[in-house]
């Protein structure tokens, strides 16, 4: 027993360390510019394809390998210099919101170049010499490259301790991360001393990828794992602070471990639950960074704000039916595989709308959205297969259902404690948490998910409805998207829409005012959780399949990546956005990483130069044209409710 515990606790050191020489960029490039890195992921994975091209598979030497790790650090921080200068100077003082989209937008444009480079084949490199055998101290066997890993991360994190808190530029970088402005008053170089932070971040992601690369096969997707597990890290320790981080690696590591050992049929699960129980109850981390205590206070401001247009509401409406009848018509004329991708941005519209009810109007984000998708998914599929002659209707109103307990169990347990970064983390731990459960599940098809799902028919009364057939199927689709579109249209723009816009734009003020914040927030949340099921239960009978992939943390990034090309600030902004990306995504589909490139690339764009996407560029194009109209008279304010049940000013507790 006392041989196992060891062993445990081997692994669990060399996993936790693994995973601190990933987060050591993370938490370093945070405490300076309070910036997450999501794309340090992608950084990682080029700082490992770039040792991999200087060592090749079979490592001659451990000098060899220890100087191929260090190219990929010294390459990585370069092009961290030059991201610097391009992308994040402009995503200083910028919403949280965007920054972390904007990263993720990073994060692909890092796959798309890998692609373009490398290419998308599977390699392993072995361990240098001296690393590649097992030492037997004590009668058990080790592995002498873990050994290695543990040393490095040690070794880092002592290197980072001293640098920070005792030398010359620990100590500029925490007067930088203080106040810059009045670091420059004193004479320090402030630009210098961000260039160089960043670059020793971006270094360390480099050095990271090489180090790492006999850990596990180098792919394109090397990158997401180590950079979820590093994020967690962060989190629990605490976002800026190099000891958290340390400790909290440490702490998934023997999570992992003993996951390993108590449960080992589903591997891998306990660090998600562990993590949301972690986020439940200590949602600042370990050791907050100053200023981080109030994190959730400072949403977003201006999203969906109301617009008059210049152009005529009926001009629009009249343009709205023409696309919906030309949309009707797509049967008699295109072929199955373009009937198939537009039914598809049918339910990615629904999916895109439901995310934009959190983040466009109530100031939320949610990163794991795709579990409440997954839900529905998976409810229709079970149905469908396995009861003969079930309602269709019944059936969505099955996935409504679960889908809003779902998300009202989350927010009852997790908006009065938290928003923002914590609350994005907590959702997608919930979601790979889900994908963990289902790929190890035989009833819900583990990996290979539900195949063959049959395509229901519908009845009203005595009105029967053949949907078996798919051009019957995606009228069906488009009658559901046109119906859920107008109701949420109503639902936003009435008096509960107002009061979550008038939340988003100020929740201190509006808590102030007699609004419940909690109550509105969590209504909200239920609404957005059960919208995104229904798009899951319509989109599993048009695919016929759905797999644990619809769960992925990436597949939440869709109706994200949705909205903000179409807009936030405008209701229509997500059907906008859905059409484009759909139609980008379609035209570069056979140009490997091109896709990845251009697709990250336009969002960078968005973000950097139009935030509120192609509506808002469209909105400027006409304000340009045709001047803008006098405004009309505002809506009235919402009335305050009962006073039992304000909360105190300062927002949600």
């Amino acid at each position: 027993m006392s041989n196992e515990i060891l062993f445990a606790f081997f692994n669990a050191a060399a996993f936790g360390m693994a995973i601190f020489v990933v987060a050591a960029g993370l938490t370093l490039i945070f405490g300076l510019l309070r910036l997450l890195n999501m794309a340090q992921g992608g950084f990682f994975m080029i700082g490992a394809y770039v040792a991999y091209s200087v060592m090749g598979r079979d490592v001659q030497s451990l000098g060899m390998f220890l100087l191929a790790a260090l190219a990929g650090g010294v390459v990585v921080a370069l092009l961290g210099l030059v991201t610097d200068r391009l992308v994040l100077r402009r995503l200083r003082n910028v919403d949280p919101h965007y920054v972390l989209i904007a990263t993720f937008a990073l994060m692909m444009v890092c796959t798309g170049v890998t692609k373009l480079v490398w290419g998308v084949d599977f390699f392993s490199v072995n361990p240098p010499p001296g690393l590649d055998q097992p030492l037997n101290p004590f009668g058990l066997f080790f592995s002498a490259y873990q050994i290695f890993v543990i040393a490095a991360g040690v070794a880092v994190y002592i290197v980072l301790e001293v640098a920070i808190h005792r030398m010359w530029f620990g100590k500029l970088m925490q007067a930088l991360a203080a106040d810059p402005w009045m670091s420059g008053v004193l004479g320090l170089n402030v630009s210098f001393g961000i260039a160089l932070s960043v670059m020793a971040s971006f270094f360390l992601a480099g050095l990271a990828g090489g180090l790492l690369l006999p850990n596990q096969s180098l792919s394109t997707g090397l990158g997401d794992s180590y950079l979820m597990y590093a994020f967690f890290a962060v989190i629990i320790g605490g976002l800026g602070n190099i000891r958290g981080a340390f400790i909290g690696s440490l702490v998934l590591g023997l999570v992992q471990s003993l996951n390993t050992v108590l449960l080992p049929a589903v591997p891998g699960l306990a660090i998600y639950v562990v993590l949301a129980a972690f986020l439940l109850w200590k949602p600042n981390g370990l050791f907050p960074a100053v200023g981080m205590q109030a994190e959730g206070a400072h949403e977003a401001h201006g999203g969906g704000a109301l617009h008059r247009p210049r152009v005529p509401r009926r001009v629009w409406q009249g343009l709205g039916v023409l696309l919906v009848a030309v949309l009707a018509s797509l049967p008699l004329w295109v072929g199955a595989g373009p009937l198939y991708v537009v039914g598809t941005v049918l339910v990615q519209v629904i999916f895109a709308l439901s995310w934009n009810i959190l983040f466009g109007y109530t100031g939320l984000v949610s990163f794991g959205h795709a579990g409440f998708f997954a839900i529905g998914a998976y409810l229709t599929a079970l149905a469908l297969r396995h009861v003969e002659g079930v309602p269709f209707l019944g059936v969505l109103a099955a996935a409504a259902l679960f889908g809003a307990v779902a998300a009202w169990g989350i927010g009852v347990l997790a908006l009065r404690r938290m928003t923002g970064v914590f609350l994005a983390v907590l959702t997608v731990a919930l979601a790979e948490a889900l994908r963990l459960i289902i790929g190890f599940s035989s009833f819900l098809g583990r990996e290979d998910g539900i195949t063959d799902i049959p395509r229901p028919r519908l009845g009203l009364g005595f009105v029967q409805f053949d949907l078996t057939n798919s051009n019957a199927y995606y009228l069906f689709l488009l009658v559901a998207c046109v119906l859920i579109t107008a109701l949420l249209w109503w639902v936003l723009h009435s008096r509960f829409g107002r009061t979550l816009q008038t939340i988003r734009q100020d929740p201190e003020r509006a808590a102030f005012m007699g609004t419940n914040v909690a109550r509105y927030r969590l209504a909200a949340f239920v609404i957005s959780g059960s919208v995104a099921a229904v798009a899951g239960a319509l989109y599993a009978p048009w695919s016929r399949i759905v797999t644990v992939e619809e769960v992925h943390w990436l597949a939440s990034a869709q109706p994200m990546l949705n909205t903000l090309l179409g807009g936030v600030s405008s209701f229509w902004g997500p059907v906008v956005g859905a059409g484009l990306f759909a139609a980008i995504t379609y035209a570069t589909r056979t140009l490997v990483g091109l896709s990845e490139l251009i697709v990250g690339c336009g969002l960078l764009a968005i973000i950097l130069l139009a935030p509120n996407g192609a509506v808002g560029l469209w909105r400027s194009l006409e304000a340009r044209l045709w001047g803008p109209r006098p405004p009309r008279a505002p809506h009235p304010a919402p009335r305050p409710v009962a006073t039992g049940d304000a909360q105190p000013a300062g927002g949600v507790q």
